[in-house]
């Protein structure tokens, strides 16, 4: 593993993994989506760190960056990090907040993926799919990042037998709670949105309570914990196929292995409890 394009590095896991692969020594190119970012990474960096200028989201800005990786020598592995959180019951949700949230978190990760597979093809590469443990269980309040990450999840799961027969590894790593700025940056949206209709604000209060608390996320791991199970995912001679990175989300984890009856009282009940 010699070269590594890491997909929204302008803060939290991704920052935190293009600064720990580029100091083990990899050639790290740090897609970003503003060049303040860019310099910052290339300050922090201490080994051989290129921002490239990417927002998933651009077919244009994709094709210029995998052109560029090209250009050097190629690729030998991907981590798709690039992910946006909005919160909130689908009823308070605009049309606007649902596409723009698959647009990166799925349309983009596909998109990057796939531009990216001849030059992981001649390397024999890896990919590394930031999911959630969202992924796995969808608490209420976050059907559309839930979902979004659920995609996630069976994207890793359809590539990794697709790819595998090409000698390709797919691995998922799916964190709880993270001490990131994508949870901060949603919090604000949530209120910069608000929730003008006080009727609905009133049915859905135990949800949106919730949801504040998450977006404080007193309990989030660091970022740099995560960064460390993706170098272990890059690395490992016989990597898993998907990481639980966190205790919170190895204990939510459990919940998707229980009755759906069972599973939603005991959701319920913390929710409309707290």
């Amino acid at each position: 593993m010699n070269s590594v394009l890491v997909t929204g590095s302008s803060s939290g896991i991704g920052r935190a993994t293009a600064l720990l692969l580029s100091e083990a020594g990899m050639i790290v190119y740090a897609g970003v989506r503003k060049t303040s970012d860019a310099e910052s990474l290339e300050s922090s960096a201490s080994g051989d760190l290129r921002p490239l200028i990417l927002d998933v989201t651009s077919p244009a800005e994709v094709e210029a960056a995998v052109a560029r990786i090209h250009e050097d020598g190629g690729l030998s592995g991907l981590v798709n990090n690039a992910g946006l959180y909005m919160g909130g019951p689908l009823e308070l949700m605009t049309d606007e907040e649902i596409e723009s949230t698959y647009a990166v978190n799925v349309t983009g990760l596909l998109r990057i993926t796939r531009a990216c597979l001849p030059l992981l093809r001649d390397s024999g590469g890896r990919i590394v799919n930031i999911s959630s443990i969202s992924g796995l269980v969808a608490l209420p309040g976050v059907s559309v990042y839930a979902g979004s990450k659920h995609a996630v999840e069976a994207i890793t799961d359809s590539l990794r037998v697709e790819l595998g027969v090409l000698g390709l590894r797919v691995i998922a790593v799916e964190p709880g709670s993270i001490e990131t700025e994508i949870w901060r940056k949603g919090a604000e949206r949530d209120e910069e949105r608000g929730h003008n209709d006080q009727q609905l604000r009133r049915i859905y209060e135990p949800v949106l309570t919730l949801l504040e608390k998450l977006n404080r996320n007193p309990r989030g791991i660091p970022a740099e914990r995560v960064a460390q199970v993706v170098k272990l995912a890059l690395t490992s001679d016989d990597p898993k196929n998907r990481y639980t990175v966190g205790a919170d989300a190895r204990s939510l984890s459990i919940l998707r292995w229980l009755p759906d009856p069972i599973r939603d009282g005991m959701i319920r009940r913390k929710v409309w409890r707290d």
